[in-house]
């Protein structure tokens, strides 16, 4: 039997539109190329799990941009001028709009052999048409947007809504996702096996499994992995 995949977008199969970004920084004087602010992207996003982790902190997608650019090394003085650039240019057209030669591939293996898969994503309501955009779409039986929804994770509801659409039980999937405390507590909180994508290797020493992108995913499920194994489920119990 093969698990369900339900698979997270923004940072598992979509990125940040880096060739967008730099050039936003080269109108104010910055040069960073596409690694930086991949790895300033991840460990944003780090930053928010271990803020997440102890409390002071909760997820706040409008000083995502603010927190970034401090990764990037952009100069305070100009952080706030150049984060508000980038919403207002998100806001238009979504950011999140690259992928990866190594998704679509990751994607056609799977689906060709025989992995059903749908998206549950934290977003704005535009995640299925950025999938249509990136032809990655057609991979995907469903995709559960929060701001169609009703509902964001680590909300277990979301988790619950797309597996009664869909007649799946817990038991019957995998989650996959990029933030500990928004993807894999959700998952865990609806009973759900959490994988957490981890591509710089930046949650080494914290509790779980993890991949560095959803490029393993093939020899990780040819292996034959459990998908009940303790290690998916290390926030089993959190409110």
């Amino acid at each position: 039997m093969r698990p369900y995949l339900f698979i997270d977008a923004g940072g598992t199969l979509v990125f940040p539109n880096s060739a967008m970004l730099s050039e936003i920084l080269r109108e104010h004087a910055y040069s960073v190329a596409g690694e930086r602010l991949d790895r300033a992207v991840a460990g944003t996003v780090y930053d928010y799990d271990e803020g997440l982790a102890s409390g002071r902190r909760q997820w706040n997608p409008h000083s995502f941009f603010e927190q970034l650019l401090e990764r990037a090394g952009i100069q305070a003085k100009h952080v706030k001028a150049i984060a508000a650039r980038l919403e207002a240019l998100n806001a238009q057209r979504s950011l999140w709009s690259t992928t990866y030669p190594w998704v679509r591939e990751t994607l056609s293996w799977l689906a060709t052999h025989g992995y059903r898969m749908s998206i549950i994503s934290n977003a704005d309501g535009r995640v299925a048409q950025e999938f249509a955009r990136l032809g990655l779409a057609a991979h995907f039986e469903a995709i559960f947007d929060s701001h169609v929804v009703g509902y964001s994770k680590p909300d277990a509801r979301i988790f619950q809504h797309a597996m009664s659409e869909l007649g799946l039980q817990p038991e019957d999937c995998i989650y996959v996702g990029d933030m500990y405390y928004v993807d894999v507590l959700g998952a865990n909180r609806a009973g759900m096996a959490g994988l957490q994508v981890d591509r710089f290797g930046l949650y080494g020493k914290w509790p779980g499994m993890r991949i560095p992108t959803v490029a393993a995913l093939p020899d990780l499920l040819s292996d034959g992995l459990n998908w009940q194994d303790e290690s998916l489920f290390p926030l089993r119990g959190e409110a």
